[in-house]
């Protein structure tokens, strides 16, 4: 008879446990992992319209228009696709070179800036120029430099991230101009800032924004961008959000001469875009105001003002599954974003 009342007491007191361990499990926490900084709340929250399942995974966005994107493959380096702003209508286009040319297709990237399309890649390195009617593509730019970042800024013009080696035969990113005429390439050694190795410290991501004329180009391990002009004059140095004024990354260099990270670096901008007057980085940092929750169900893309670099407002993008933005674009008032089978469309309330 005994044994009921401890049966009973027993079960209860795992019940009550049980309750605890659901109410803590679905309770709000403040995020834990604190980075140093707060973002504007309320924030702007992006507003799901269109998606289009993709056949293929490694798309990356080649260019868009006010009636289209145009998205080219890491693995196809001649596909172009073509897709209406409402993702309803597809077109594939297959873009062509004339019999025996020879390039590192692997690293071929398309750009489209309607209606000219090019192909760069730079390691040989080649640079190609067609359109968008006649699909096909000629050598272009025979006096060029090699690259690993190209962006184009006008018809006869480009600028290109290169690695520069000094006399102690040190290595470090630069920026470069790449035009028709001569010179045909004007390098400037100080747009990007060394603070550790030159190359891994000042990897980063580069945008340009036609209507004003100016570059950014965003570390992806520190919390800076900076602004330039299209003949590389820097007009100032802009900070995000959060803390990491260095990069935290650790490299070591190999037997072989290669260098490659010794730890995992701590990663903060991913990608800058830039439309209206503002510049759009997608961060991958929570705020010490922002639950950790976020980071599972949302991206976070900071606004900025392209004048000043001012904070002006964060964006939250739903996830609709698991994959995360690969690269993204804002047309007015909608943002598209591409993730490894999906590209979904929103809109920007209040934009």
């Amino acid at each position: 008879m005994m044994q009921k009342p401890f049966h009973f007491a027993a079960v209860c007191t795992a019940a009550c446990l049980l309750l605890v361990l659901i109410l803590y499990a679905f309770a709000d926490k403040p995020n834990e992992s604190k980075n140093g900084f707060s973002r504007k709340m309320p924030a702007v929250n992006a507003v799901l319209q269109h998606t289009l399942e993709l056949k293929y995974p490694a798309y990356y966005i080649a260019g868009a228009t006010d009636q289209h994107l145009y998205l080219a493959n890491y693995s196809a380096s001649l596909h172009l696709l073509t897709v209406d702003q409402q993702l309803r209508d597809t077109q594939q286009l297959t873009l062509q070179l004339s019999p025996g040319e020879r390039y590192a297709w692997k690293l071929a990237r398309i750009m489209v800036d309607s209606p000219a399309v090019y192909m760069a890649e730079g390691n040989t390195p080649s640079l190609y120029k067609g359109d968008l009617y006649s699909l096909r593509l000629q050598r272009f730019l025979p006096q060029s430099c090699f690259f690993n970042i190209l962006q184009n800024v006008s018809p006869t013009s480009f600028i290109s991230r290169s690695i520069h080696v000094d006399s102690l035969g040190n290595k470090q990113n630069i920026l470069a101009k790449i035009k028709t005429d001569s010179p045909y390439v004007t390098i400037s050694p100080h747009s990007i800032t060394k603070q550790v190795d030159g190359i891994f410290c000042t990897d980063g991501t580069l945008d340009y924004d036609k209507q004003t004329g100016r570059l950014v180009y965003a570390y992806h391990y520190r919390n800076e961008f900076i602004t330039l002009d299209s003949n590389l004059q820097q007009q100032y140095t802009g900070h995000t959000l959060d803390t990491n004024t260095k990069a935290k990354i650790q490299v070591a260099s190999m037997s072989t001469g290669i260098s490659k990270f010794s730890a995992p670096p701590i990663y903060v901008n991913s990608r800058v875009r830039t439309a209206d007057n503002r510049i759009y980085i997608l961060s991958t940092l929570i705020a010490d105001n922002e639950d950790k929750q976020i980071r599972r169900e949302q991206e976070i893309i900071d606004v900025y003002a392209l004048d000043n670099g001012k904070y002006i407002y964060t964006l939250y993008v739903p996830l609709p599954t698991e994959d995360r933005i690969t690269d993204f674009i804002v047309q007015g008032h909608q943002l598209f974003t591409l993730h490894d089978h999906t590209l979904h469309a929103y809109t920007i309330p209040g934009h």
